[in-house]
């Protein structure tokens, strides 16, 4: 009779303790030990940064025959370094094609941030290159003299209407004679050669530029880093439950002392069934819960912020999970995050993402502190069965 009443206050027990430990954030770890004389209960958590730790902390409970407060929470930061090689070009405007000039215009070093990765970027001298902003068009006239002569008479005919200057035409636009030489003709001096100065002259016009635009690039690293997760360990220090000693009773006073065997048992029988298929159910419902182990986001408003929006479980013998029914339906790019303990079974394994567009299947890399994989299902198309 005795073991059949601790049977099922254990079972009571059970059942009362379930909604408790459903109230907290799932540990991936927990840990029940005896260290130097101190029983202590420890859960360690792997979360995004984002995650309060103050929600991790529970308040007192029982278990196992000790009574648990919380200790203390010590935390460890997952830290993140990514590089990358980053080119961006700069242009600037100049009045001269004149490398000194565009020089002056060009720092030897520019800031680069894209809100994710920073660094600083170093001028690329052999990739500055200059071209004209624009045209203009002017004019101008070119001129040349020619000097023709001696000749017997100042007679046009000598002249030539037309000389070349520098693959130009140039027409005739004035002549000078001149004598050069004169002859006694009975008493007078008469002239007997001439020399002509012949003026020739062309107008043209041209193209100038109106200014200069050189552009050149800027290449250096880039880096991101951060906090990619943070790992908390919670500690509660349990003291041993001494129940209190009941007083001598006469088994007279006992209402059951005289009930045979066999009937306490029939009345206990049911009673018992129904605890232990309460507890159980709310065992498997709890065990369900705590070890969901592939975990669906999708971005949040800010960089490198995500929002929880599914949990599953899975085993490692069906390595997939099916999100065509989820409500709100993601729209753009999913993260799917499978848990350090799935991770581990499934290393160098594929894992399938059922979704409405198509089967997206891909193949789990880490498992510490767990595999995290990004995809957008609508780029992806139809996989044959």
């Amino acid at each position: 009779m005795k073991q059949l009443k601790a049977m099922l206050l254990s079972l009571l027990l059970a059942v009362s303790l379930i909604p408790t430990a459903l109230a907290s954030e799932v540990p991936d770890n927990l840990v029940v030990e005896n260290l130097n004389g101190q029983q202590r209960i420890v859960k360690t958590y792997t979360l995004s940064p984002d995650v309060d730790p103050a929600t991790l902390k529970e308040p007192p409970f029982d278990y196992d025959g000790y009574h648990y407060i919380w200790a203390y929470t010590t935390k460890e930061e997952h830290t993140f370094l990514e590089t990358k090689e980053v080119t961006e070009t700069v242009t600037v405007e100049t009045g001269k094609k004149d490398l000194n000039v565009v020089l002056e215009q060009l720092a030897p070093t520019i800031p680069y941030d894209d809100g994710e990765f920073s660094g600083e970027l170093a001028l690329d001298h052999t990739t500055i290159t200059t071209e004209a902003a624009g045209y203009a068009s002017k004019s101008g006239r070119t001129t040349a003299t020619k000097t023709i002569g001696p000749l017997d008479r100042n007679d046009m005919s000598y002249i030539p209407s037309t000389t070349v200057k520098d693959g130009k035409t140039l027409t005739l636009s004035n002549v000078e004679w001149q004598i050069i030489g004169t002859d006694l003709v009975g008493d007078v001096l008469m002239p007997c050669s001439y020399q002509a100065v012949a003026t020739y002259s062309a107008s043209y016009s041209y193209q100038v530029a109106t200014g200069y635009v050189s552009t050149a690039e800027y290449k250096g690293t880039a880096t991101a880093s951060g906090v990619d997760s943070i790992t908390y360990t919670v500690v509660y220090v349990g003291t041993e439950i001494v129940p209190d000693t009941p007083a001598p009773t006469d088994p007279a006073d006992d209402p059951d002392a005289d009930l045979p065997a066999e009937e306490l048992a029939a009345i206990g029988g049911p009673l018992l069934l129904a605890l232990l298929l309460a507890a159980l159910g709310g065992t498997g419902v709890f065990l369900f819960l705590r070890r969901k182990n592939v975990y669906v986001y999708i971005p949040g408003d800010q960089p490198r912020d995500y929002k929880l929006v599914a949990k599953f479980r899975v085993e490692s013998k069906r390595p997939e999970i099916d999100i065509t029914d989820l409500d709100p339906y993601p729209e753009g790019i999913i993260a799917v995050e499978i848990k350090r303990s799935l991770a581990k079974k499934l290393l160098g394994k594929t894992f399938t993402v059922r979704h409405r567009g198509a089967n997206y299947t891909y193949t789990v890399l880490q498992d510490h502190p767990g595999d995290w994989h990004e995809f957008d299902p609508s780029e992806e198309k139809e996989d044959s069965v």
